[in-house]
């Protein structure tokens, strides 16, 4: 193949993967992204620290519910009135579950035994927003793929092309130069790429460290102002049986008197 007609096909390519991201960032930063529910990030988190615990926190802090040191919730006076709401899906449903009981319960007894709660929790993690997330990420690394199997294909016919004749002349010379130098080039950005993050950038590189998502606010504020009430919802969320007393003290049964002799 002619080194000038290569050089012509494989340079601008090359100019190309590096300029896609620059003008990317630039774009990122003049149009950011809308903010993500705290409530829809908290969801992969641990099970004492996801988006239920969260809600749970919400609700004690606006002084709608109360615990116990058994891990119980309780509606408060505010918390039992139908026209007060939380100011969110999902605390609202965690509210309205609680209003469906007629004794105090603990938070995993819900979370886990409640099924008008857990369609309620389903609908908002799977409503449009989080339907249309999902699908703009798929498309966006079948993007990624298809764009990765594209130029390794350009890559080896580049090479392939690049030594079939030797050049002749200053001008095929300096064209192979300039093939050879972007050839390189693209080697580096693919190597990059499996290094990096992918096109979504939040992605981290494999030999280095975790870092979690930071916690809801809720439960961080709940943790500064009332930590005993904090401890107490944790220890309510692992607990997902209903035990006969509801969260009610048990009465001590009173004692028998000695046999006569």
């Amino acid at each position: 193949m002619d080194p000038v007609a290569l050089a012509c096909a494989v340079v601008p390519v090359t100019i190309l993967l590096y300029g896609v991201p620059v003008v990317r960032d630039r774009l990122r930063a003049w149009f950011p992204a809308a903010p993500v529910d705290p409530y829809r990030a908290a969801a992969g988190r641990w099970l004492t620290e996801d988006d239920v615990q969260a809600a749970a926190a919400r609700l004690l802090l606006d002084g709608l519910v109360t615990i116990n040191h058994r891990g119980n919730l309780a509606l408060t006076g505010t918390g039992a009135d139908v026209a007060r709401t939380a100011g969110h899906p999902l605390p609202d449903a965690l509210l309205a579950a609680l209003r469906r009981r007629s004794a105090a319960t603990t938070l995993g007894n819900i979370a886990f035994r409640d099924p008008v709660f857990r369609a309620t929790h389903a609908d908002f993690h799977g409503g449009p927003g989080a339907s249309r997330a999902r699908r703009t990420a798929a498309a966006r690394d079948c993007l990624a793929a298809t764009g990765v199997l594209l130029l390794t294909g350009e890559f080896a016919f580049m090479n392939l092309a690049l030594f079939d004749r030797l050049p002749h002349g200053p001008a095929q010379w300096a064209a192979t130069a300039a093939t050879g130098l972007a050839s390189l080039a693209q080697f580096a950005f693919l190597a990059r790429y499996g290094r990096r993050s992918g096109a979504d950038g939040r992605r981290v590189a494999a030999s280095g460290p975790y870092v979690p998502p930071a916690p809801h606010p809720a439960l961080v504020e709940l943790s500064e102002k009332a930590p005993e009430a904090a401890a107490w919802l944790r220890a309510g969320r692992l607990r997902t049986t209903r035990r006969r007393n509801r969260g009610r003290r048990r009465r001590r049964g009173r004692g028998t008197a000695p046999a006569p002799t």
